[in-house]
């Protein structure tokens, strides 16, 4: 296996917002009002993630508003000690299941579906309960709401830690909206699509072409090569403050901009003890974009 950037695909940038309740179960917005807060602002995408209901997606661009927008199929479900954001799914697990989070997550699995840890610094789960949720593809690297609420909205550390033990997750940003803390339009994914269908976003999605943020953009992102014939990470963003690698252990490093200045790109030189390397664009406001992890195994020519 060889990584591939997304930023080298073709395609197009979608944005959208994977985590959102309305009154199906415990939000406040309709799903018809939620579809057009979320479109009214720019973006391509959302899923509606009710409660254990699932809500089946509009999987072609819907021609009846101004500006191309699908939704995709989506539930949360959730048992004793967990919370699973299921997408793309084609039929809801057995409620009866709902303690055991890994017959949940085979079950989405095996009806097309991916599915994510929720929230878990918010759920009270350490990095060994994620890790023994086996078949899921993510994790919640950052939920607004969890943030807004109660601080405990990022996941940064459950996730370096199975990425440290080669466990390949990939990370979302998500409003997970209830439409009464103020948490819609804060946490997004940017997806590398060829086409904007329901598809086309869940297949890119699930290949990890995708990056996630709460403002910065990230550019560009891919493997270079130094000098010296070593292998690089370079990352190239909008105005940031700083610019962190975060990899097994301290082997990542930190980048700040000097006073009254910003970063663009930086880079980290390889090494095949990191065992995987991702990137953190903090811009001057707090806000953050995340990259998903590369694993240095599926880089040719790391010593």
């Amino acid at each position: 296996m060889s990584w591939t950037s997304p930023f080298s695909l073709p395609g197009y940038w979608y944005k959208g917002n994977l985590h959102c309740h309305t009154t199906q179960s415990d939000g406040l917005a309709t799903p018809e009002e939620s579809v057009r807060w979320y479109q009214e602002r720019g973006y391509d995408f959302i899923a509606i993630t009710d409660h254990w209901v699932l809500t089946r997606g509009c999987p072609e661009p819907d021609g009846a508003r101004d500006g191309a927008f699908v939704t995709i199929t989506g539930a949360e479900l959730h048992g004793k000690g967990y919370h699973l954001l299921a997408l793309g799914l084609s039929a809801l697990p057995d409620e009866a299941l709902a303690d055991s989070p890994c017959e949940i997550a085979a079950a989405v699995r095996a009806s097309g579906g991916l599915a994510y840890a929720a929230h878990p610094y918010w759920t009270g789960q350490s990095s060994a309960d994620v890790g023994a949720m086996t078949g899921i593809d993510g994790v919640e690297v950052f939920n607004a709401v969890c943030e807004k609420m109660d601080g405990l909205g990022h996941a940064r550390v459950h996730w370096d830690d199975l990425l440290s033990q080669g466990r390949r997750l990939t990370g979302l940003s998500v409003d997970d909206t209830h439409w009464k803390h103020g948490s819609h339009g804060t946490g997004y994914v940017m997806v590398r699509a060829a086409t904007l269908t329901e598809a086309a976003i869940l297949e890119a999605i699930a290949a990890g072409h995708f990056y996630a943020s709460t403002g910065p953009t990230i550019q560009d992102l891919r493997i270079v090569a130094l000098p010296d014939g070593r292998r690089a990470l370079k990352v190239c963003c909008s105005p940031c403050a700083t610019i962190t690698f975060y990899a097994k252990g301290p082997a990542g490093r930190r980048f700040t901009a000097p006073a009254g200045e910003a970063l663009h790109s930086a880079l980290l030189p390889l090494r095949s003890e990191q065992v995987f390397a991702r990137v953190e664009c903090q811009d001057h406001a707090g806000r953050i974009a995340w990259s998903n992890a590369v694993m240095l195994e599926d880089v040719p020519g790391i010593d």
